[in-house]
């Protein structure tokens, strides 16, 4: 199925061939974990693949009722964050399979957007969620370098048919050469510091998706970053992951503006049914492991809220969010 490509010269109008395209995607069995840079084949998203025109992709992915970090929204829609993974999955995906990137290649999220149009196609019914991603891949012109690649997916998700949501990831790939030595020069730019406070180990399942603990400021949280985490740290990472830090973000843009603190409420945006229609987020540096994470979020009179979070005197990423009236 992964195989499948449209007719170059098509006797139908293409929008027409597209929509065959779309409902022929195969929901039945996951893509190779190593194509999405997962351990587990049970965090895979991703079913299938075909190519729709010049840079141009259908992604199948399913969406489970329920998953051990992102559980269904107080809302009843399924939670933000399991469509930033399939965002974030369908990105590597195509680099692997069609855009010929190694296996072993290093992926530095540069920038990530995503904005729901229409929570309610995103309602948790009886069954898993299934989700098409038309995706259009944007690379620098001129000659490719073997041991780089840039690239843009712009993205619309669909379910039943129905647009629901809009996102964009930046990307730059680069060999372990260079990750290696990218990631030496950050290392030793950096004073050594406090080690950021792991989750206790009695800690329940529940508090271990809470991500801010230890409030100082109005706005501001200390990041809890355990790297012992079965989710976040579902591979090894020699860095905060890029996941971690959005999701910490989500809980602080519903944690601001509202009652309560950064207890086992922070992710229902302190009890009350309110989830996310959009977050832009933009990376700036990789966050070390051995050193404290400050999130910080603001709200804007225009009822977004600006996040940050930063390590020392360092930004690791921003981003604005907004909530659902």
């Amino acid at each position: 199925m992964l195989q499948t490509v449209l007719p170059l010269e098509p006797l139908e109008p293409l929008e027409s061939l597209i929509r065959e395209a779309k409902d022929g995607l195969s929901f039945d069995r996951t893509v190779s974990r190593r194509l999405v840079h997962r351990a587990s084949v049970t965090e895979v998203f991703l079913t299938d693949a075909v190519v729709a025109g010049a840079d141009r992709f259908l992604v199948g992915a399913q969406l489970p009722r329920n998953h051990a970090l992102y559980r269904p929204e107080k809302t009843g829609q399924a939670d933000f964050m399991l469509l930033v993974e399939a965002v974030r999955q369908a990105g590597i995906f195509l680099s692997h399979r069609y855009h010929d990137v190694p296996l072993g290649h290093h992926f530095i999220f540069k920038a990530l957007s995503l904005r729901i149009s229409d929570p309610a196609a995103l309602r948790v019914g009886s069954g898993p969620l299934p989700v098409v991603v038309d995706v259009r891949v944007v690379t620098p012109a001129g000659g490719r370098n073997p041991r780089r690649f840039d690239a843009r997916f712009d993205m619309v998700i669909e379910v039943g048919g129905r647009e629901c949501a809009r996102a964009s990831a930046g990307v730059t790939v680069i060999d372990g050469v260079r990750y290696g030595r990218l990631r030496q020069r950050g290392r030793t730019a950096q004073p050594p510091g406090p080690v950021a406070g792991a989750v206790a180990a009695g800690d329940s399942a529940e508090s271990r998706g809470v991500l801010l603990s230890v409030p100082g400021a109005p706005g501001t949280w200390r990041l809890r970053v355990d790297p012992t985490h079965p989710g976040y740290f579902e591979h090894p990472s020699d860095h905060v992951p890029g996941m971690l830090l959005l999701e910490a973000f989500r809980q602080a843009a519903l944690l601001t503006g509202r009652a309560g603190g950064a207890g086992a409420g922070a992710r229902a945006g302190a009890g009350g049914a309110v989830a996310l229609a959009s977050l832009d987020a933009e990376f700036a540096v990789f966050g070390e492991l051995a050193e404290t994470v400050t999130v910080e979020a603001t709200a804007t009179p225009d009822g977004r809220v600006r996040l940050s979070a930063t390590q020392g005197s360092r930004v690791l990423a921003t981003a604005v969010a907004r909530r659902a009236a």
